[in-house]
């Protein structure tokens, strides 16, 4: 977990980036970026860090010694000598250069900031903010000159798309640093996609809480869709009933168990098996580790439960909403699934006691 709420910025380098395919080259500026102007400062902030809603948490890592993975030993040394901060946002600049080398990587302005006021695990810690822009858009502009309006175009940022981004917390130095992280223009899981986390920086998971919560409703979720769906015929309202269930559990436990959540949550034994089963498959395709036990995260509990899809869309432009409630199956009997033959049309039907 971490907190940026009384987070301040210390120092700020900008710098432009290439394709090095393409043979665009670097723009190195000459000094630290100095802000005079407070309001282009809170944009500019706003801009950096509204994109890290997620409080996952990776680390740096290499295969052989974390030493030597570049942008780890540049963070360090910026957190160890902060007056050296320039020097090793050129560097960390260069690096970036190199891996640029896939054909669709885009250049753009690329940031370098030092924080102070961050916390980490309750702790104070500084912070190195890594951005590109890859992303213009054009924008209308209206100028008054002696009440006449003319309209214009111009091109900047959206302050609210960050592409590309990480803060590294000077937190866990050992262990490769605690790492946030945002893409958001590549999730496709090609190369493109792949360069900013695993080529440029070269992160790993922390398994944490947050780790195994999120990772184990995301297995309930795709076990919801491809086993519980299709192989025991569930209908889309009893996958939304399941993992408001298994929502429910890890709202109502502060320890996860496998036997215990399977026995409370499935019940059946053939699902139980089926269940853990799927488990091993997905954690191997994911390339993911679980554990049996561990303690819940509230926060992925929330994260996930913010992603989970519990609409029902039906083809006449009909949706039910149903609720993730603390409750095992609340709501679950007040919805029923039939099927007309006069109509030759599925139906629901809805009980209630008064409208809202």
């Amino acid at each position: 977990m971490f907190d940026l709420a009384n987070i301040t910025l210390e120092q700020l380098a900008i710098h432009r980036v290439g394709n090095k395919l393409k043979d665009e080259g670097i723009v190195i500026s000459p000094a630290l970026t100095s802000m005079t102007d407070g309001d282009v400062e809170e944009l500019l902030m706003k801009y950096f860090l509204s994109s890290f809603r997620e409080k996952l948490l990776v680390k740096f890592f290499h295969e052989t010694d974390i030493h030597l993975n570049e942008i780890y030993m540049y963070a360090a040394q910026a957190f160890i000598h902060p007056d050296q901060f320039y020097n090793q946002s050129v560097n960390m600049l260069k690096h970036l250069y190199e891996k640029s080398s896939h054909p669709q990587i885009k250049g753009g302005e690329f940031y370098v900031a030092y924080f102070s006021g961050c916390t980490v695990q309750e702790q104070p810690v500084d912070a190195i903010g890594i951005f590109k822009t890859e992303r213009k858009e054009n924008y209308l502009k209206i100028v008054n000159s002696r009440n006449q309006f003319q309209l214009g175009t111009d091109i900047g940022i959206n302050i609210k798309k960050l592409d590309k981004g990480c803060i590294i917390f000077n937190a866990e130095s050992v262990d490769g640093f605690r790492v946030a992280i945002v893409d958001n223009t590549n999730k496709g899981g090609n190369n493109e996609a792949a360069y900013w986390k695993e080529d440029f920086l070269r992160l790993t998971d922390v398994q944490n809480e947050y780790y195994h919560t999120k990772n184990c409703l995301e297995l309930c979720q795709d076990f919801a869709e491809s086993i519980y769906g299709p192989v025991y015929q569930a209908d889309k309202k009893d996958r939304v009933v399941f993992m408001n269930e298994a929502i429910s559990y890890f709202h109502q436990n502060q320890e996860f168990d496998l036997n215990d959540f399977t026995q409370n949550v499935l019940k059946e034994p053939e699902l139980i098996e089926q269940f853990k089963e799927h488990k091993e498959l997905y954690e191997l395709n994911q390339g993911t580790v679980s554990s049996d036990a561990f303690t819940i995260s509230g926060p992925a509990v929330k994260t996930v439960k913010r992603k989970f899809n519990n609409l029902i869309k039906l083809d006449t432009d009909i949706e039910i909403k149903i609720k993730t409630a603390a409750a095992e199956n609340a709501g679950a009997e007040f919805i029923e699934r039939g099927y007309d033959e006069q109509k030759g049309m599925h139906f629901y039907k809805v009980y209630f006691n008064e409208e809202e």
